[in-house]
C-alpha cells in the first residue's frame, strides 16, 4: 500500500517531467497541454494547500 509521501513523490516527479516536457517542444499547444498536466499532478501531490488557496481567494 503506499503512503501520502510516495504519492507526492510520483505527483511530483510527474509534474517535473511535464515541465521538461513543455520546454522540449515548439508546439504552442503541446506546450500549453504539459503545463496542464503538471499543474493538475501538483493539484494532487498539495490538495490541501489547493483548498485552502482557493478557500482564501473567495474569502476576499
Amino acid at each position: 500500500m503506499r503512503t501520502d509521501d510516495e504519492d507526492r513523490d510520483y505527483y511530483n516527479r510527474r509534474a517535473e517531467a511535464e515541465i521538461e516536457a513543455a520546454s522540449a517542444t515548439d508546439n504552442p499547444a503541446a506546450c500549453r497541454a504539459h503545463y496542464q498536466m503538471a499543474e493538475l499532478y501538483l493539484e494532487r501531490a498539495y490538495p490541501d494547500e489547493d483548498a485552502a488557496a482557493d478557500e482564501a481567494a473567495t474569502t476576499r
